[in-house]
C-alpha cells in the first residue's frame, strides 16, 4: 500500500533522530522524539515536510508508470480469462466500438447511461484443460435478481466477444436460465417451538443460500447443513440429497459434495423439510 505524507515524514524524522551526529550536533538524545526536540514552526519540521512531499510526488509517479506499463504490457500479451470476463461485463447493448479499438467512446454519456447500456451483470471466464476452448457464462438482472441475457443481448454479446478476442481462441458462451436446486432435508427441532415456524425459517435459509452464492460459485452440501444450524431452534440437520438440473438437460443430476451450476447460478425448485421434534433423551 502507498505511503502517505505523513508516514514519510515520520519515518524520516525517525531516522533523523537516531543519527548520532545529528544528536550531538542540536544536543539532544539519540532516538528522543522528533516533535520534543523541534516545534512544528521550526525549519527542521518544515524541511522534513517538504522533503516528504516530493518523496511522496516520486512515489506516486513510479505507481502511476508502472500501472501504465503494465496495462501496455496487458496489450501485447495473449489475454488471460479474467481479461475476457472484464471485456465482457463492459460490453454495452446497442453501441459501437471505436475503431480498431476494444473500447467504447462514452463521451456525452451519463454514469446512469453507461450502467444501463452495460446489461452483463456476471460473468465469469474459465479454460479448458487442454487449453482448446475458452467458457465465459454470463447473466444480466431483473429486480436485483439473476437473469439471462434476451436472445437479442445475446447475438450483440457473440459479435463484440468475436470482435475483441485473440486470433485463433475458441469461445463457447453461455447465457442460460438458473440451474434448478432441490434437496430432502430431515430437520430435528426444538420441541418447544412451533414446527412451521422453524420449518419457514429452514427454507428460507436454504433459498438464501443457493441464490446468494457467488456467480459460478461452488455449492456444497457441507455449507448447507451449516447454514441450517444457525437457524434459531434447529438442533440436528440430517441432509438426505440434493439434486441439480441444467436448463438445457432433462436429467436430475444427483449432488455428490458439492457442484458448480452450468448456467453459473441457481434457483429453488422442490425443497423438502421434514421436521421430527429433538428428544433430549435420546
Amino acid at each position: 500500500m502507498a505511503r502517505n505524507i505523513g508516514e514519510i515524514k515520520s519515518e524520516m524524522a525517525q531516522e533523523f533522530m537516531r543519527n548520532e551526529q545529528a544528536a550531538e550536533r542540536y544536543g539532544f538524545e539519540p532516538g528522543a522524539e522528533f516533535g520534543d526536540v523541534f516545534g512544528a514552526a521550526s525549519v527542521e519540521n518544515i524541511l522534513l515536510y517538504v522533503w516528504a512531499v516530493c518523496a511522496w510526488t516520486v512515489e506516486r509517479l513510479v505507481a502511476r508508470h508502472k500501472k501504465e506499463v503494465t496495462a501496455e504490457l496487458e496489450e501485447l500479451i495473449a489475454h488471460r480469462p479474467k481479461w475476457y470476463r472484464d471485456k465482457v461485463l463492459q460490453f454495452m447493448e446497442g453501441k459501437e466500438l471505436e475503431a480498431d479499438r476494444d473500447t467504447y467512446d462514452t463521451e456525452g454519456m451519463s454514469e446512469s447511461d453507461v450502467r444501463a447500456a452495460r446489461v452483463v451483470k456476471h460473468a465469469v471466464a474459465t479454460e479448458s484443460r487442454d487449453a482448446s476452448l475458452l467458457t465465459i457464462k454470463v447473466a444480466g438482472e431483473s429486480g436485483g435478481e439473476r437473469r439471462p441475457l434476451t436472445a437479442e443481448q445475446e447475438r450483440q454479446l457473440k459479435a463484440y466477444i468475436g470482435e475483441i478476442k485473440d486470433a485463433g481462441v475458441r469461445v463457447s458462451l453461455v447465457n442460460m436460465e438458473a440451474d434448478t436446486f432441490g434437496c430432502t432435508v430431515d430437520v430435528y427441532y426444538n420441541a418447544m417451538l412451533e414446527p412451521g415456524a422453524v420449518r419457514t425459517a429452514c427454507v428460507g435459509a436454504i433459498c438464501d443460500y443457493i441464490e446468494n452464492l457467488p456467480f459460478n460459485g461452488e455449492y456444497t452440501n457441507m455449507a448447507l447443513v451449516d447454514c441450517l444450524q444457525e437457524v434459531e431452534g434447529v438442533k440436528i440437520v440430517e441432509l438426505r440429497g440434493s439434486t441439480a438440473q441444467a436448463a438445457n438437460e432433462s436429467t436430475v443430476t444427483q449432488i455428490n459434495a458439492r457442484l458448480t451450476p452450468a448456467a453459473g447460478y441457481f434457483r429453488p425448485g422442490a425443497i423438502t423439510v421434514n421436521m421430527k421434534a429433538y428428544d433430549e433423551q435420546g
